[in-house]
């Protein structure tokens, strides 16, 4: 078999796989759209008095009216009584601090005492080492 019968034989075969396929689709398209749902009577009118209200272009100026129509008194209590003092700020120090084990029983640390690490008392040593080496080099005495 050449190749060119065979690509046709696979076209024809995809064809009429397709073509069976859309005509379940469309056969069951057909007695969905056949049989109509009925909506509520009370849905269609809150459809149409929102779509009344929200004749503004402006997407959120959209939405604050729809949250308005579907807030209760007491919500807008809760909301509009609001202030800045029911929002705790979170201490950005403190938490850092006990990430990094700065913290102890009674509260944190002052800071870190950089003495304690080996390389801070190699320190000296070190640079007693490079300040000789470096008269050595250029001769002074």
């Amino acid at each position: 078999m050449k190749l060119d019968q065979l690509r046709k034989i696979i076209r024809e075969e995809v064809k009429a796989a397709v073509k069976e396929e859309l005509q379940e689709m469309l056969n069951e398209a057909v007695k969905v759209a056949s049989q109509p749902q009925q909506v509520p009577q009370t849905a269609v009118k809150t459809v149409a008095v929102e779509k009344q209200k929200s004749k503004s272009d402006d997407p959120i100026m959209e939405m604050l009216e729809q949250t308005k129509a579907s807030m209760t008194s007491d919500e807008y209590k809760n909301v509009y009584a609001g202030t800045s003092d029911m929002v705790k700020k979170p201490n950005f120090a403190a938490m850092m601090a006990s990430g990094m084990g700065m913290t102890e029983s009674k509260g944190p640390m002052p800071g870190l005492d950089i003495s304690q690490f080996d390389f801070v008392k190699k320190a000296g040593a070190v640079y007693k080492k490079a300040v000789e080496k470096d008269k050595e080099k250029y001769g002074v005495v």
